[in-house]
């Protein structure tokens, strides 16, 4: 454990690298390591809230729980103090994930995996009540080939050719003649 219950190491992951990004982080906020008889209780509500998905909703898939799990998160959006909001979500995320047969070892290693996709990738400046989407890289142009002119073509095909190299050569110069 890091700085006592704040940060712990993940025991399922191959890499348990959680340390070393809570050691690297400059300003890393302060997530209390929930355990003991919070983490009982948790548990509790997580089961006896799928036994009553069960017998409310049926033996269905995790589209349902998702779709309505976006509408859930628009509601806590437009009130972020109402706490039942977020308990909502919770809810329907683990009810999708317990319908899509994803357990925690396996969504606790793909949150591994994404944080380190997402912490080398670039970020905007954080803007409040937006959302932030990483900064995609532009992708490489693909540039034609130049076509071949010979004696052989006649003057529309020479022209044309002419004007392909043109169009051709504006690209590789950005646009400037």
């Amino acid at each position: 454990m890091l700085n006592g219950d704040i940060f712990r190491e993940n025991s399922i992951s191959s890499t348990n690298n959680f340390r070393e990004i809570a050691e690297t982080s400059t300003n890393s906020p302060v997530i209390p390591y929930e355990k003991g008889a919070s983490l009982q209780l948790r548990n509790l509500i997580r089961h006896r809230h799928a036994e009553w998905s069960d017998a409310t909703f049926g033996n269905v898939g995790p589209v349902g729980p998702l779709k309505h799990l976006s509408k859930e998160a628009l509601e806590a959006a437009a009130e972020p103090d109402d706490i039942s909001e977020w308990a909502d979500m919770q809810f329907l995320l683990w009810d999708a994930q317990r319908r899509a047969g994803i357990s925690d070892g396996e969504i606790t290693a793909a949150m591994e995996e994404k944080l380190k996709v997402n912490m080398a990738r670039q970020w905007p400046e954080p803007k409040d009540g937006e959302p932030r989407l990483h900064i995609k890289e532009q992708p490489v142009p693909v540039v034609p080939d130049e076509m071949a002119t010979s004696d052989d073509m006649n003057l529309y095909q020479k022209s044309f050719a002419q004007g392909y190299n043109a169009c051709r050569n504006a690209m590789l110069n950005g646009g400037k003649s």
